[in-house]
């Protein structure tokens, strides 16, 4: 009901409205796009945690507790990609910064994303702090646009999505609808994956290997079943590695993950979206983590402002989790996300 509420409240803003053309300067050859957006995201959850705005799926409550409600404008972000040619060999730069470091005694401003890539041909090479290539896309590969981060607002993504931004080098080559990568991470995994784009149709398949005996391989789509309905999974296999899925797995054990989801364009600056994902860990220690679940549903409402090389987007979303450890335990919180984000680019 809140979501229908929210969607017809903003009905007939800036509905035809063009989208902005990307502010981009150039010092000769070299082209500079900033982007910027301030978030202020607020919300009101069933249960008590130590949590700001980014949530511990794997830390919620095993018991009763008060609600609470919180907001921050922390997940506001700076973006600068620079691209500079040179004969057949094009360079590129990316950086991301937010204010998400909640270290005690350290100041909330952190990186991201860092990395510099060179492309000559089909060949690219990426070196720096970057989406681990566990993370699936959307289309392609890459690893500051694309990526199927989900529709969400929560900070932390969705339970069942694989991957974290980790220091890297990977190399990666076009097999026209084809591409293949190779990633050696700084923690010691190497992962590979191939990925194909076709007909509005992405699919992706990659497995990695890294320190300890830590193994697994996933499978990924985002499947146009019309050109405003897509379909999204991601499945995923391991062997002491569950905790590359977000959730709140203990390092070393086996383990499953999947999320599943929906993204319907309601109209052209409407969109509706719905997700559910679980992991699932085998016995490690007592007190460990064995089940965590969670399903969402929310909306997007884009609100153009071309003079302004800017939108606003106001989103709503309600999402349900749940946890269960080996000793028997269990705990449910439920919480409604609430976010206005002003973006300049």
């Amino acid at each position: 009901m809140l979501i229908l509420v929210f969607a017809a409240a903003t009905r007939g803003f800036a509905a035809d409205a063009p989208a902005p053309e990307p502010l981009v300067m150039h010092l000769g050859a070299l082209s500079l796009r900033p982007t910027v957006f301030l978030d202020a995201i607020g919300l009101s959850r069933s249960a008590t945690t130590a949590d700001s705005i980014s949530t511990s799926f794997g830390r919620i409550p095993l018991t009763e507790t008060e609600a609470e409600s919180t907001a921050s404008v922390r997940h506001s972000r700076f973006m600068l990609r620079s691209e500079l040619p040179a004969g057949r060999l094009k360079l590129t730069t990316w950086l991301e910064s937010d204010f998400m470091n909640f270290t005690p005694n350290q100041r909330p401003f952190r990186w991201r994303q860092y990395w510099g890539e060179a492309r000559i041909g089909r060949w690219e090479i990426l070196g720096g702090q970057a989406w681990s290539i566990l993370r699936p896309n959307r289309v392609g590969i890459t690893s500051d646009k694309d990526t199927m981060n989900t529709d969400a607002i929560e900070p932390a993504y969705h339970i069942g999505l694989l991957g974290f931004r980790a220091r890297q080098i990977r190399i990666s080559r076009s097999f026209g609808t084809y591409k293949a990568v190779v990633a050696w991470e700084g923690n010691g995994n190497l992962l590979t994956k191939v990925v194909r784009d076709s007909n509005r149709q992405h699919y992706e398949a990659g497995a990695f290997g890294g320190r300890f005996g830590g193994r697994g391989v996933n499978v990924a789509a985002v499947y146009s079943a019309t050109p405003r309905l897509h379909l999204i999974t991601q499945n995923y296999y391991s062997r002491h590695a569950v905790y590359q899925a977000i959730g709140g797995a203990p390092a070393g054990a086996d383990g499953i993950s999947t999320i599943e989801g929906a993204e319907m364009q309601l109209t052209k600056n409407l969109e509706a979206y719905t997700y559910g994902g679980l992991v699932y860990a085998t016995h490690l220690k007592d007190s460990g983590n064995r089940l965590m679940r969670e399903i969402s549903f929310g909306v997007n409402r884009k609100i153009p402002l071309p003079a302004q090389h800017a939108v606003v987007l106001l989103s709503l979303q309600y999402s349900r989790m749940d946890r269960a450890i080996w000793s028997g335990q269990s705990g449910t919180m439920d919480y409604l996300m609430y976010r206005f984000r002003y973006t300049f680019n």
